[in-house]
């Protein structure tokens, strides 16, 4: 036996769609669950097709919303619904699915089995984040044409009085897509700002207005829970425009500057880290922090240590009357000199 010396491995490339779905985890989200030549769906579950019916049939993946009911939708908002007109039920949904999964692999060849991973006596799951992409042929007859890969948020295209949730698709040349319509819109950044402007992409909808979701139905707007303004959203294209071309994001700058005050908590920092801090996107502003103190910290920096107050754990203590927990942050040099 000869031990070779050299590693590799290889990557496969297994095609797919993304479909609308609701996932029902205590309240209801709407979701794109992406279907795989293999077999595989991913509806925050990854497994295999067997698994994925009972996913559907035991309601974890639901093909409605009740009326009364809100629909969450990531990134964008929450609503309340009535009226609602739904296109499948459980068993016409996965008949739907399984003739994708034929579309893609019309003899149902290599259909994956999902077999558990366990490591050391911990079970290692997996996750199938699918990416979006267009096609771009370098010659006419190019058999094999490059996969431009881009990245997604949700919007709603308003058109005449009805809404419909579009996937605006972002690509690094400046390109956008709306897609999750009849027919996909095709744009530019120049062009989705002027559709902004007048009115027509959007982020909130009115209380009684029409939204149809395409491939799996349609409902009215009874309330609105909270919605994302539509100009913290044109910030969020921005910054994927800026991570498609493999520059930092604003909460990468925001994190940088986080670091840059810990390590040294000037003024000047300060202000450096108040500035980029207010750059990021309202709704992600959450997200330049840990996953425990979202960005508690860094407001308690800025804006002083009374927005401790905010942070989910303190009030849970303070409810509860136990020990108030701290978050210890240096006070900028410069003005203890003072």
């Amino acid at each position: 036996m000869i031990n070779p010396t050299t590693n590799v491995y290889r990557k496969q490339l297994i095609e797919g769609f993304s479909i609308p779905a609701v996932i029902r985890n205590g309240s209801y989200f709407f979701v794109d669950i992406d279907v795989y030549a293999d077999g595989r769906v991913d509806c925050w579950n990854f497994e295999d097709l067997a698994h994925f019916k009972e996913d559907v049939r035991r309601g974890w993946v639901v093909l409605n919303i009740p009326d009364n009911e809100a629909i969450s939708i990531h990134g964008l908002g929450s609503w309340t619904i009535t009226n609602g007109s739904w296109l499948f039920d459980a068993e016409s949904f996965i008949d739907y699915v399984l003739q994708l999964i034929r579309i893609l692999n019309p003899t149902l060849e290599n259909i994956y089995q999902y077999r558990q991973k366990v490591v050391n006596g911990i079970k290692i799951g997996e996750s199938a984040n699918g990416t979006v992409y267009k096609e771009q042929k370098r010659t006419a007859n190019d058999f094999f044409p490059e996969k431009i890969g881009g990245e997604s948020i949700h919007l709603f295209y308003k058109v005449s009085e009805e809404y419909h949730l579009v996937k605006v698709i972002i690509f690094p040349d400046l390109t956008i897509h709306l897609s999750r319509l009849e027919k996909t819109v095709y744009t530019t950044l120049e062009e989705f700002e002027e559709l902004i402007t007048k009115g027509i992409i959007v982020s909130e909808v009115p209380v009684h207005a029409k939204v149809n979701i395409h491939g799996l139905g349609s409902f009215t707007v009874q309330k609105e829970q909270y919605a994302t303004d539509i100009r913290e959203k044109l910030l969020e294209v921005r910054d994927i425009i800026r991570e498609l071309k493999g520059e930092p994001s604003s909460i990468e700058v925001c994190r940088t500057a986080y670091q840059q005050y810990l390590d040294n908590p000037t003024l000047e920092n300060k202000e450096q880290l108040k500035s980029s801090y207010e750059a990021v996107p309202d709704h992600q502003k959450m997200y330049v922090g840990d996953m425990d103190t979202k960005d508690v910290a860094v407001r308690m920096i800025i804006y002083g240590e009374q927005e401790i107050e905010n942070w989910s754990h303190y009030r849970v203590a303070k409810a509860r009357g136990e020990k108030l927990p701290v978050i210890n942050l240096p006070a900028p040099k410069d003005e203890s000199d003072e």
